[in-house]
């Protein structure tokens, strides 16, 4: 049965992942691999199921991944997303023969 959400949506169950990782122990240390997720953060791609998704949040995460963890492991997270700065940068090319206001 073909789902209406198309080939751009998955659900990815985090016990899954847990198998193929081995275990809980695998997953904290990804959610601590700071390289990772702010190259996820950067690239909009979660750091657990890898889809690129538009709401990855500071933990490098999607919501639904996050949504799914352990209370232990959304305790890491936030612990580790406190150190993160994201910062927005907009740019317009038409600005580029204006002054800064």
């Amino acid at each position: 049965m073909k789902s209406d959400l198309g080939d751009n949506h998955k659900i990815v169950q985090l016990e899954q992942v847990r198998k193929a990782r081995s275990g809980e122990d695998n997953i904290i240390a990804i959610l601590k691999d700071t390289k990772r997720i702010a190259i996820a953060i950067q690239q909009r791609t979660c750091a657990l199921c890898n889809n690129m998704r538009m709401c990855v949040n500071k933990t490098g995460l999607c919501a639904e991944c996050y949504l799914n963890l352990s209370p232990k492991e959304k305790k890491i997270a936030d612990e580790e997303a406190r150190h993160k700065k994201v910062e927005l940068k907009v740019t317009d090319d038409r600005w580029a023969g204006t002054k800064d206001y």
